[in-house]
């Protein structure tokens, strides 16, 4: 019988995961890359955190498919998981949508662990509480080879710098758009049927910090805050601020990027940007933690994040999977942590079947592992 054949378009990990998943289930797929890499644009430039659901306390439907979708993701790309570093939340003191007594009883209602602890530079008076809670970052590089290897092992035909168009996806039965930001570029039907998304160009500053930090990650939330988190199997940290991070926002069908952040966009690490929020979220941090005077700006990383609009109350992340058409499937990427269970429901729309059937070793999602600290 005659493979159907299936164009991925986009090579972050939800395309790249979606053409494993799809080879496996027999189809012949190509997969799409404009970048010279896999994993080069919103896959890279983010904190690199596995996420279980602690940062979520107002979006359940978030947590509900993190918790649902973490074993699968796990047995599929657990050797990139980094282990090293020992993660917090703290809950800070003003302007909190969320307070502590509330978000220990979230954490205890959906079973996350977690236990009163607080890393060395935290400024005690600054927050409510702190948690030292059960997650793990994301070695991207590790990650990246991961996604080459099971590509290749599955025969997916990978073609890097190569720009999709509908020309080239003519003689496709199934095209899969996984390209995120852009994923309106190639939408099939009017403009105006497209949904539309909130577009945020995001800087992610990359940091030397005091020895204090070193094997520490922390988020400081509910609310307008910040987060620091080291980079797996290295000495520097990548910077996050719900406010200072964000250089430009718009709500439509396109992302709309300032002229002089064109070229820093999804081009890797920027090592002397010439327009740069790094003064404001050194000025930020000093509120919450020590030392950080001290901070050394190696340099930063641009990407686009799309979310969906007016989901303030919530903070929800959702990934979404939609049929456009008879013959093309949309693939909305969210927390990376959904990867896996978005590759079985696309891979079930075009098949036709009711659910998507998981391998034996995923029809159980594995419980969140036990808080391990590292021994002094």
């Amino acid at each position: 019988m005659q493979q159907d054949r299936v164009a991925v378009v986009g090579g972050g990990i939800f395309g790249a995961t979606a053409a494993v998943e799809l080879a496996r289930r027999g189809h012949s797929v190509v997969l799409f890359e404009r970048s010279d890499t896999l994993l080069s644009s919103a896959s890279r430039a983010n904190q690199r955190r596995l996420h279980r659901g602690y940062h979520y306390p107002r979006g359940m439907d978030t947590v509900e498919a993190v918790l649902r979708a973490f074993g699968a993701f796990q047995a599929e790309y657990g050797a990139a998981l980094h282990h090293g570093s020992a993660h917090y939340v703290a809950l800070s003191r003003r302007d909190s949508l969320v307070t502590a007594e509330r978000y220990l009883a979230f954490c205890d209602s959906v079973g996350l662990p977690y236990r009163e602890e607080y890393p060395p530079f935290l400024r005690k008076s600054s927050v409510e509480v702190s948690l030292r809670i059960a997650e793990a970052h994301i070695d991207i590089a590790g990650l990246r080879r991961l996604c080459a290897a099971k590509l290749a092992a599955e025969g997916v035909e990978v073609r890097l710098r190569t720009r999709a168009d509908r020309g080239l996806l003519r003689g496709f039965d199934h095209v899969v758009l996984a390209t995120y930001s852009s994923l309106n570029d190639l939408h099939p039907g009017p403009l105006s049927t497209a949904p539309r998304y909130q577009f945020e160009v995001c800087e992610k500053p990359l940091v030397a910090l005091p020895d204090m930090y070193l094997g520490h990650s922390l988020v400081v939330m509910d609310g307008p805050f910040m987060c620091l988190d080291q980079v797996a199997g290295a000495r520097h940290f990548l910077l996050g601020n719900v406010d200072h991070a964000i250089h430009a926002t718009t709500v439509g069908r396109h992302p709309l990027i300032p002229a002089p952040l064109m070229r820093y966009v999804d081009a890797g690490l920027i090592r002397r940007p010439r327009v740069t929020r790094f003064p404001a979220f050194q000025h930020f941090a000093h509120e919450f933690v020590t030392g950080f005077d001290e901070a050394r700006h190696l340099g930063s990383y641009f990407t686009v994040r799309a979310v969906l609009p007016h989901v303030e109350t919530t903070d929800d992340r959702p990934t979404l999977v939609r049929r456009l058409d008879d013959r093309t499937v949309a693939l909305f990427g969210g927390k990376i942590a959904t990867c896996v269970d978005s590759a079985h429901q696309v891979a079930a729309l075009l098949s036709q079947d009711p659910a998507p059937p998981l391998p034996p070793e995923r029809e159980q999602p594995a419980a969140p592992a036990p808080l391990a600290f590292p021994r002094p």
